[in-house]
């Protein structure tokens, strides 16, 4: 059996390095949905009948603008009809509520379409069931990790759980560098003893436990917390137990900083790009604007420090501190911080912080 796997779809009309379309569609939102569609012929090409996506295919909590539900009805109806049925669980971005429940999940808007060929299907409740001879089992989203836990406890206890492929909406400690801790690591998953979990929720493709968890990641990069991740999705044949990553082909936020000149004109090609750097005029600004746009970059955002009058220092002032020694140094006495926090990240993130409320944001 083939089957295809997608996650954190986020499905909005952005309104970032984005326009309308000759189609009336938000043309961020086209790239979304051709994702969605590539990922479907590739699943067809393959023999497959079968897509699972672990949350999140809306991004506006509690809010269905049609501009979007349309759009995305459309794909899914050309998906449904190429004989392809479509498995999904809500995410957290796709109910209004704190946990999952059909009276406040958008993603029912999409169950309710009719069509001779597939179906779609919406799981606000732990369920499983055989397709194709294989066995499936989806855990909507959890707003607490306890609650989470429990849900997959019931569902191991299933007598082909070994055998099982699970799909859950939830964050795995390691998948997202800048991200702390919150007490859920893919040991912990791999526990239950189930084929295979494959969570959505995280913005990053990563295999863990040999295998046995893995993170999906999200179908495109969405802004620039998605720096640096893989994003796309995910095909798996039962047969060679293997699963296979799809790089998405929509542009992705890259940051150039640090880089040199080759790798940047690499990095510009069809991308949104980012750059931080020293203080620079207005000239220099726009004059680096447009050469990252002559390399194909289809966004430009430059973050640079502002400049300031230089004044004569007085006695008083020479002796104080700078705000930023301040805060280090309050991290460094504070007895508050827990001892499991790394105090020298810490320091680094203010620091990140301090530097970005001194810069100014150029957006082309």
């Amino acid at each position: 059996m083939h089957f295809a796997v997608l996650a954190d779809i986020h499905a909005y009309g952005s309104t970032v390095y984005s326009s309308t379309g000759v189609d009336g569609i938000n043309t961020r939102l086209s790239l979304i949905l051709s994702e969605l569609q590539r990922a479907a012929l590739t699943l067809q090409a393959q023999g497959g009948k079968s897509m699972f996506i672990a949350g999140d295919i809306f991004h506006t909590r509690g809010s269905i603008d049609p501009e979007v539900l349309n759009p995305l009805r459309a794909t899914v109806e050309e998906i449904l009809n190429m004989g392809i049925d479509i498995h999904a669980i809500p995410g957290n971005h796709d109910l209004k509520s704190k946990d999952s429940r059909a009276l406040s999940s958008q993603i029912e808007n999409l169950a309710q379409i009719s069509i001779a060929g597939g179906m779609f299907r919406c799981y606000n409740q732990v369920t499983s069931f055989q397709v194709e001879g294989q066995w499936f089992g989806f855990v909507p989203w959890r707003a607490a990790l306890k609650d989470l836990l429990e849900d997959l406890g019931d569902l191991s206890a299933h007598p082909a759980h070994a055998d099982m492929h699970v799909f859950i909406h939830a964050g795995i400690d390691g998948v997202l560098s800048g991200m702390p801790a919150h007490g859920l690591t893919s040991a912990d998953l791999a526990k239950f003893g189930f084929k295979r979990i494959y969570a959505g929720h995280y913005h990053n493709h990563v295999i863990f436990e040999d295998g046995a968890v893995v993170s999906i990641g999200a179908t495109t990069h969405h802004n620039w917390g998605d720096v640096g991740t893989r994003a796309g999705f995910l095909m798996v044949d039962t047969d060679s137990d293997a699963v296979s990553f799809h790089d998405t082909r929509a542009p992705k936020f890259t940051d150039l900083t640090g880089l040199d000149e080759t790798d940047m004109e690499i990095e510009c090609r069809g991308n949104y790009v980012r750059f931080r750097g020293p203080t620079m005029t207005q000239a220099e600004i726009n004059e680096l604007r447009d050469q990252f746009r002559k390399w194909g970059a289809l966004g430009v955002s430059i973050e640079v420090p502002k400049t300031t009058v230089a004044t004569r220092p007085s006695a008083a002032a020479s002796k104080g501190l700078t705000i930023d020694q301040s805060v280090a140094n309050f991290i460094d006495t504070a007895k508050a911080i827990p001892a499991s926090i790394d105090k020298e990240k810490l320091k680094k993130r203010c620091q990140a912080i301090l530097d970005e409320s001194r810069s100014i944001f150029e957006e082309a």
